[in-house]
Formats: structure tokens, sequence, C-alpha cells
């Protein structure tokens, strides 16, 4: 629409026959085009063909008389980019085109489908390649270039690249990667023995109470610290991290004496000493395996989560009663 303004400046500008004339608009009505025009509405406009300009010009002089020019009509062809005039021609009407303005790629009429126009042009490559002058701005020819001598390739560094992980043997070769001293199915099968044996042996408050005479032993695998603050009265400390055969052998007189075990989850309302562990991750799990690892398996567990100050099992340490 742009470009369609500017060319009817430009045809005004050109119909002007005298030098520094004025063009002045009259009050008529409007020239009825050949064909039926549609006025551009509101949103976006559709293809067709738009009025520009539809006024009869008369032009003054320098002495002020008033020259017709006629009925000017534009009308702007959004389809095509076209801006045609309307002249008479004897008794008929006929339409000139103007001009057909080049139409920037990104700049398509509102509304309308790209045209051939939004193409950019094909630009063949060139030919040449510009090298610079072989002379300087005096005339005189520029001194060759010093030709640097070739750099030795830079040393090969041991880190530069990571070897492959196919390459190192110490993670590929079986005989290597054993380690006698961790058995990953043993462990399995503790775990295995240790969940029948617990489905069994997973007692409650008074039965726990019952089985403690002196021919048991009360095995509290928490960390020291916690157990100087809150243990059952009775039980011997043996730390999670601690447990060795020759230490369980110490605490423990056979593998057939009956151990009574508690942990963390086992007791509520004294978080300093008992704190809680994830139910998943709970220390009686491990204690259990671990005791039927080393051979212990006449094992019994606290089953309940007992409130400190409600229980009946005997508790003593820094944060007893």
């Amino acid at each position: 629409m742009r470009h369609a303004i500017l060319s009817t400046f430009v045809l005004v500008a050109t119909l002007a026959p005298f030098a520094g004339a004025v063009a002045q608009e009259s009050n008529r009505a409007p020239v009825h085009a050949p064909q039926p025009m549609t006025p551009p509405g509101p949103g976006p406009q559709q293809p067709g063909r738009y009025t520009l300009f539809d006024r009869e010009l008369s032009v003054l002089d320098a002495e002020g008389d008033s020259t017709s020019l006629g009925p000017v009509t534009l009308l702007f062809d959004s389809a095509t980019g076209e801006v045609s005039y309307l002249v008479r021609e004897g008794s008929a009407l006929a339409w000139r085109v103007v001009t057909r303005p080049p139409m920037p790629p990104h700049h398509p009429p509102v509304g309308h489908p790209v045209g051939p126009w939004t193409q950019p042009p094909q630009l063949a490559p060139p030919s040449w390649t510009p090298t610079p002058p072989p002379y300087q701005p005096d005339g005189s020819p520029k001194p060759a270039l010093p030709v640097s001598p070739a750099l030795p390739p830079p040393p090969a560094s041991p880190t530069a690249s990571p070897v492959p992980l196919t390459q190192n043997p110490g993670l590929t070769a079986p005989a290597q990667s054993i380690n006698p001293l961790v058995d990953t199915a043993g462990f399995r099968e503790s775990v295995s023995e240790a969940d029948r044996l617990r489905a069994e042996r997973r007692v409650g408050e008074a039965a726990f109470l019952a089985l403690a005479t002196r021919e048991s032993v009360i095995l509290d695998c928490r960390s020291r610290e916690s157990f100087a603050r809150l243990h059952i009265r009775g039980a011997v400390n043996l730390p999670f991290p601690d447990i060795t055969a020759n230490e369980l052998a110490r605490l423990i007189p056979s593998p057939d004496t009956r151990v009574l075990i508690y942990c963390n989850n086992n007791f509520a309302a004294a978080p300093a000493a008992f704190p809680e562990k994830v139910a998943r991750a709970a220390l009686n799990h491990h204690a259990f395996a671990t005791l039927v690892a080393y051979g212990y398996r006449n094992v019994f567990e606290l089953a309940p989560l007992l409130d400190v100050a409600a229980t009946d099992i005997p508790l003593e340490g820094d944060d007893g009663p």
C-alpha cells in the first residue's frame, strides 16, 4: 500500500503540465470505474482492486488561470501490486498501468498469499576471488612475507583423552574385578533366610520381656552416642559398622544363644536417642540379616513401635528417668 500511495503522487505530478503549478481538488462526484470496486473494510484485506484516488483535478498557472485536467481515478490491485489510472479515449474509458512496484520479500500484501515478489533473487556465485594487489600504494612491489618454520606436533599427553572403557583391563577383566571379601550372592541368600525367620521371630512387648532372660543377649546395634542416651536395661552395644566375627563371639557365647534385637524405629518420643529412619532402611532388617550371615539364627526382633514414656520395657541411660 505504501508503494501504491507513492505511485499516486508520482502520477499526479506527471499530469501537471505547468512548472510550479498547484493541483487543486474540486468537489465532484467520484467517477465510476468500468468494473465494481470493493472498498477495504476493517480486518485483513482480501485480494482485489481498491480505489486510491477519484477526483477531478485542475491546475493554476502563474497568472492564476485554472486549467482542468479532467477526472483522475487511481486504482490499486492488491493481487499484482499494480497501480492503474482511468483515461478517456474518445467516448470510452480505459485503464492504463502506472507501475508495478517491487515488493520487498518480507512485506507481501496483507491477507494475500505469497506472491512472486516474495522470492529473493538468486544471485550467481562470483566467478573470481578478489586478491590484494601485489604492490604498495607508491607502486613498489610488496615484500614477500616471511615463511614461518613448521612447528613440531605437541607431545601426546597421557591425560589428553580418556582411555575407552573397553581398553581398561581393570574394568573389563573378570579376574581383577572379583573381590573375595564381597559376596553379593551370599548376601541375597542371607536376606532371604532372614526374611523367612523374621516372619516367625518378630514378637510383641510382653513376649520380648518374657524372652529377656539371663541366658539371652539383648543386642543394640545403634551408635555409641545413641546407646549412652537411652537403651533397654541389660542390653549390650555393638554398633553396626563394628560388627565382625570376633566381636560377635565376644558378646554372644555361641551361635545357639538366643539374641534379642531392637533398633531406632522401635521407640518414639525420644528423637535424640532413637532418631527415626526410613521404614525400608530400618536398622532392624540389616541387624537381623547380618546375624544370620554370621551364623546366628536364634534371633528374635522387637516388632512394635513403643512410646518411651509408656512402655513396660525398662529403659536406662543419660536421658532416662
